[in-house]
């Protein structure tokens, strides 16, 4: 049911996602969203916060991102910088109050590292079978993981390193660099539970919390493998105490050790210091860490609690949080967990650390009664806890700053970024020189060298098989970055010059294709809109107007082209799964450069009434007409139609397509350029895509091979730039006819080198 108040909220937002001029703002697409920003952004205090930046650069825009592209993650927000939880507090303070249940702004947030107050805290080792207590810090003066720099991330493990590298006693150690580290180091740092890899957890990938891995990465840990710190993970430091069973006391005090330690050397050595915040405490990347960042946790054996049906009940109102062994997102098969606080800001590190205490100790209680078939509901806990104690006074942190929040370090690193080990075109152009000489070049509309190697840098490829590694963030950048991409599209295979187009289908010639290897065929080409950024660098008020742009021009369609756009957010799936539909986009390079931002928002496609013509929408690129069938020549003829009626469309409506007389037609993608044209068939040809020479055979026929929407495998042309549509067809369709005939001679045994030598020569 909707409440008067959310029905509200919601016209409202209806309202800001399309305004009554017909053009369209920023304000995210939030329905059906559950995270914090969901429940406190409203589009006034979007539109107030929407033109701020932080010194650094950051914006709410990107502060959110995680959240609009994860609808369901709790908190849906990152900080990119300490300014972020201040000059965006209009909606930080409303995700803090949120998530830390009632602390407001005007709280002061209280520390207290006196580990000899602890009350008890040598757990049972027969229910406990390990203790750890964990936080993070952050250096002042650096960008926070989502924005950090190479330059940045590089000089926070520097500082850390020269601070790690002076610990003496119990705490003196080694550190393991991600980068450089031996597979034996490696295995051994797999078996003692340490080491840390790459995330794979969408928040993080969508929030670019691992770009460049595994640049300036690494573990430290002292010589008794109790005391770590993790570098430049989620946060710039993850600062971890731990041991076997259950005495969490001794580790809490190692724990406090430890950090003191770290911030007295860091500040003696070269003037560092952590983030903080009078208000909300250490400043952390999640407004869920906030505080002390701190939580201290035990492994415990508890199945048949966790098997009672208050068990939930239990932990919350212990204030205590429930997971797997094996991390955030895993839960427990056999009644192990970790059980840890739940709050991070509001109650000192004693108290947090104590509350751990309190409740593992009732829960152990528990667990005994139960295994004796004995009632615990006399000792269930209310909402005061499992042991009620007056509430620490702590104290406001006393620290002296040596900087102010919004002071910006200067990197003394280099930002050049490390591609010894790719294999991508970037790799093969980028020297140190041509990137110190582009670096400091921005677009008018913002986009920037860094903005454009991304891909190229957390992608590290093949050999045999080397993807572009540049991706377009709108028009200038062609000219501004004309000595790296020009390189790259001749290194791609493209014919840079006077580019030609021809849609005359009479002059394919025959294309005919075994029937028995060869299946259902599509043809595709890219258009994008001039005046708006490409799909790396678009902001959603873009798209928006790019899609009705686009789904205008294919409504005038008439004919055997005539049909209807559906928005991909109301599209059913049965409609989704069509085989003309595209899909949400999966592909690496493309995560990597931004293309799937705000996913499904402003995508969707128009299908004529036989399914076999579309106009996708912000899929990849602005547009893509597609033409989908089982003859190839009708396939083209379909394509010419409504690839011509199309451009003439936008053209009509005043609007101008990207398309140079020396590349063509320009999109994000580098190896796309020229006619932008994408043929393809579906083959069944076991034989050769398993031949140990597939990429090279595929190389010298000029063709490509992916994976198709049902899993089979997918043939298509490879250089669209040089060459007219007539021409690439025309390659695709000689390309595969050799490849039928390989597949052929290999199935019936007599052997295929002759074959498969003239397509690695290129002699066909």
């Amino acid at each position: 049911m909707i409440t008067g108040v959310a029905l509200i909220i919601q016209t409202v937002r209806s309202y800001y996602r399309k305004m009554s001029s017909g053009s369209f703002d920023r304000y995210p697409d939030m329905e059906g969203h559950t995270h914090f920003v969901s429940k406190n952004l409203t589009p006034e205090i979007y539109n107030k916060l929407k033109d701020l930046k932080t010194k650094s650069g950051y914006t709410i825009d990107k502060c959110i991102q995680g959240g609009i592209d994860n609808p369901n993650f709790s908190v849906g927000a990152t900080g990119g910088d300490e300014e972020t939880y201040t000059l965006f507090g209009d909606l930080m303070y409303g995700i803090i109050e949120g998530r830390h249940v009632g602390f407001k702004r005007t709280d002061i947030h209280k520390s207290d590292m006196d580990s000899s107050k602890l009350i008890g805290g040598d757990l049972d080792p027969n229910y406990v079978l390990s203790s750890r207590v964990r936080t993070g810090r952050s250096i002042r003066g650096y960008s926070l993981s989502p924005f950090i720099t190479r330059a940045e991330r590089r000089d926070v493990q520097d500082i850390l390193l020269k601070a790690l590298s002076n610990l003496e006693g119990p705490l003196k150690g080694k550190f393991y660099s991600l980068e450089t580290m031996t597979p034996q180091d490696q295995q051994q740092l797999i078996d003692d539970h340490f080491l840390f890899e790459k995330p794979t957890d969408t928040f993080m990938t969508d929030t670019g919390m691992a770009r460049d891995w595994p640049d300036a990465r690494g573990i430290y840990h002292n010589d008794d493998k109790n005391f770590l710190v993790w570098i430049n993970e989620e946060d710039h430091s993850r600062i971890i105490s731990m041991q076997k069973g259950g005495n969490i006391k001794q580790v809490f005090e190692r724990f406090c050790a430890g950090i003191n330690q770290v911030e007295k050397l860091m500040a003696e050595q070269g003037g560092n210091e952590f983030m903080f915040n009078e208000h909300i405490g250490y400043v952390l990347t999640c407004p869920s860490n906030l505080g002390t960042g701190l939580r201290g946790g035990v492994h415990v054996k508890i199945p048949k609690l966790s098997e009672h049906p208050k068990f939930d009940e239990i932990l919350k109102n212990c204030r205590l949080q429930k997971r797997g062994t094996g991390g955030e997102t895993t839960t427990s098969t056999d009644g192990t967990f970790d059980i840890s606080n739940w709050d991070r800001v509001g109650k000192t590190e004693v108290e947090l650390v104590q509350l751990v205490i309190d409740g593992v100790e009732l829960l152990i209680k528990m667990e005994k009664r139960l295994e004796k078939g004995e009632s615990i509901d006399d000792i269930l806990p209310g909402p005061d806890g499992a042991c009620p104690r007056p509430k620490a006074p702590g104290k406001a942190l006393d620290i002296k700053a040596i900087h102010d929040y919004k002071w910006r370090a200067t990197p003394k690193a280099s930002n050049f970024p490390k591609l010894h080990k790719h294999h991508n075109l970037l790799a093969k152009v980028l020297t140190e020189k041509l990137y110190n000489d582009l670096k400091g070049k921005e677009t008018k509309s913002g986009v920037t060298l860094d903005d454009c190697i991304q891909t190229g840098v957390d992608n590290l490829g093949e050999a045999g098989a080397e993807p572009v590694g540049v991706s377009a963030g709108d028009e200038e950048c062609f000219s501004m970055l004309s000595a790296l991409f020009d390189p790259v599209i001749a290194a791609a295979g493209g014919k840079a010059g006077s580019h030609v187009s021809s849609l005359d289908g009479s002059k394919l010639g025959s294309t005919d294709l075994d029937k028995d290897l060869v299946g259902d065929c599509q043809i595709s080409a890219g258009r994008n809109i001039r005046g708006f950024r490409l799909s790396p660098s678009i902001d959603r008020a873009e798209r928006r107007n790019v899609e009705k742009i686009v789904s205008d021009a294919a409504a005038s369609l008439d004919g055997s082209l005539k049909g209807k756009y559906q928005s991909l957010k109301n599209m059913s799936d049965a409609d989704k799964n069509r085989p003309i539909m595209f899909q949400k986009v999966s592909c690496p390079h493309l995560l990597s450069a931004g293309v799937r931002r705000d996913w499904p928002d402003a995508r969707g496609a128009f299908t004529n009434d036989g399914s076999d013509f579309a106009v996708w929408a912000n899929e990849v690129d602005h547009a893509r007409v597609v033409a989908r069938g089982q003859s190839l020549s009708a396939v083209f003829a379909k394509f010419s139609e409504g690839l011509t009626k199309f451009d003439a469309a936008v053209k009509k409506a005043g609007k101008e397509l990207m398309c140079t007389d020396r590349l063509g037609n320009l999109g994000p993608r580098l190896d796309y350029l020229g006619t932008s044209l994408q043929a393809s068939v579906s083959v069944k040809m076991p034989k050769v895509c398993g031949h140990d020479k597939v990429k090279e055979i595929l190389a010298g026929l000029q063709l490509r091979k992916e994976v198709g929407k049902d899993g089979g495998e997918v043939i298509s042309n490879k250089c669209t730039l040089g060459s007219t549509e007539v021409d690439q067809v025309k390659c695709l369709v000689s390309g595969v006819q050799h490849l039928c005939k390989i597949e052929k001679a290999l199935a019936s045994g007599k052997g295929a080198d002759d074959l498969i030598s003239q397509a690695v020569s290129g002699k066909v």
